[in-house]
């Protein structure tokens, strides 16, 4: 589809398989008549990484198979295969064997009986990544012979989670500021309640993904509350997340600090000019987070 049904253009192009980990061979499989261990889907991949013609269906679809079909030749095409490969460094760290003895030096020890490691220590594993290793995880060695080179990504930091929160075009924080507004109620986030934001994704291993729930546990109950307040004194002016309110432990029941009353969010600025958390305010600009909205205006 990206190549526009060129041919000559698609046999040069680049394909990404992604979740490559979820095909690899856990164990030797039971069942005769099936295979259902992933090898078979390896076996499977193997001519076409290598190069080989195939023929793919011109509507993308199976139930038709005497409709046309496009015969494509593989051989220049760049195969790049990714996944999350849980648990990996695990088999790195068992295969160094290395030791926590000295000043600064990483606790590696029992990594398999543990359970959540530090994402630091996770990247540092990873980038000492061996074919070996793949294949002790499952991948067969003639899968993994056809990668001749093996890249690993690190971990978002802190400070980079905090960038994704708020400074991309489709960020979190844009999309419900949008969403916000058009009830006419604005969205502020303190910089200590994205850092602390930041820190329990670190702290649960989510990553960016796990960005969206912890905003939604906070800004839920304000989400339903906006459309019955909208007029009148009692009429909701904006919404703030400060570093009170993203600490404070779930069995408080804190949510978002909901404003009442017009000019409330400015006497409320007024209160905390003499306190050190800064107030981050980032006026979304036209058009921003479009993309985004419609599934999430569907869930309001």
């Amino acid at each position: 589809m990206a190549a526009e049904f060129d041919v000559a253009a698609a046999q040069q192009g680049i394909v990404y398989i992604d979740e490559v980990d979820k095909i690899t061979k856990k164990a030797e499989s039971l069942n005769i008549s099936r295979d259902v261990s992933g090898e078979g889907v390896q076996q499977a991949l193997l001519k076409m990484l290598e190069g080989t013609v195939v023929s793919i269906s011109e509507k993308g679809t199976r139930k038709n198979p005497r409709g046309e079909h496009i015969q494509i030749d593989t051989k220049d095409i760049l195969f790049i295969c990714g996944g999350a490969f849980v648990d990996l460094e695990k088999t790195i760290a068992e295969r160094r064997q290395d030791s926590s003895i000295g000043f600064g030096a990483p606790v590696r020890t029992n990594m398999r009986s543990s359970g959540l490691t530090n994402a630091a220590i996770t990247s540092s594993l990873l980038e000492l990544a061996e074919s070996s290793d793949l294949v002790a995880y499952g991948l067969i060695p003639e899968f993994v012979g056809r990668f001749p080179v093996l890249v690993s990504i690190s971990a978002l930091s802190e400070d980079q989670l905090v960038k994704v929160l708020m400074e991309p075009r489709n960020a979190l924080g844009r999309q419900y500021r949008k969403l916000f507004s058009m009830d006419n109620v604005k969205l502020h986030f303190t910089e200590g309640a994205m850092r602390q934001i930041a820190k329990k994704a670190l702290a649960k291993n989510t990553g960016a993904r796990g960005l969206r729930s912890i905003l939604e546990n906070l800004l839920t109950e304000a989400m339903f509350e906006i459309p019955e307040a909208t007029s009148g004194h009692n009429r909701i002016d904006a919404v703030v997340v400060d570093e009170e309110v993203v600490s404070s432990p779930k069995s408080e029941g804190k949510v978002a600090k909901i404003l009442r009353g017009v000019g409330a969010l400015e006497q409320y600025l007024l209160e905390q000019e003499g306190k050190d958390s800064s107030l981050v305010i980032d006026v979304p600009q036209e058009g921003e987070a479009e993309s985004e909205l419609t599934a999430r205006a569907a869930v309001m």
